[in-house]
C-alpha cells in the first residue's frame, strides 16, 4: 500500500510500477474509478467519471462520512502527474499555514484539481495497492465486506490477501 503523497521526491504517476500502468484503478470494493493508472495522467486532472467512490479504512465514504468534512484529497502534483516543486508543503514536511499544497476538491469529480490549499489543512490522504494480474487472481473478493475499524486491521487483512 502506497501513499499518493510520499516524502521521498517522485512524481506521483511513477509510484506504480511501469508493468502495472496499464491496469484498472479500483476502489476497496473492487469499483473502478479509472480505466488505468496512466490514464488518470493524461492532463485531464484525473477526471472522475462519476461520483467517486472512496472509502476510509473502517469502510466508510470519505464523501458522506463526518470524519471527512473537508472532501479534499491532497496530491501536490500538476495534472500530469509531475510533482510541484513549490506545492507540496515542503516535501509533506510542514504542517504549517503558510506553507501551500495542492489538493482536489472530490466534489468536483477530479483527482488532480489544482487548488492551493495551507499545509495545516485536515485533509484526506489516498493510499494505492498495485496489484499485478497474477496478485489480484489471489484476492479473495468476498473478504471485502468487512468492515476495518483501524488501518492496522486493513493492513492485516492485506497481509492475508496478498501472501
Amino acid at each position: 500500500m502506497e501513499k499518493i503523497i510520499r516524502m521521498e521526491v517522485q512524481n506521483l504517476d511513477s509510484i506504480v510500477r511501469v508493468a502495472d500502468r496499464d491496469l484498472p484503478v479500483v476502489n476497496t470494493r473492487g469499483d473502478v474509478l479509472f480505466n488505468s493508472w496512466k490514464g488518470i495522467f493524461n492532463g485531464q486532472g484525473g477526471f472522475f467519471s462519476q461520483a467517486p467512490r472512496i472509502y476510509s479504512f473502517s469502510g466508510k465514504s470519505v464523501l458522506t462520512d463526518p470524519l471527512w468534512p473537508q472532501k479534499h484529497v491532497w496530491h501536490g502534483a500538476l495534472p500530469n502527474g509531475e510533482r510541484s516543486i513549490d506545492t507540496y508543503c515542503d516535501a509533506w514536511h510542514s504542517g504549517e499555514r503558510d506553507k501551500i499544497g495542492y489538493a482536489s476538491n472530490l466534489l468536483g469529480n477530479k483527482l488532480l484539481d489544482q487548488e492551493r490549499l495551507p499545509c495545516d489543512s485536515k485533509l484526506i490522504v489516498l493510499c494505492v495497492e498495485a496489484l499485478s494480474q497474477d496478485r489480484r487472481k489471489k484476492r479473495d473478493l468476498s473478504d471485502s465486506d468487512h468492515d476495518y475499524q483501524t488501518a492496522d486491521e486493513y493492513a492485516e487483512h492485506l497481509r492475508r490477501v496478498l501472501t
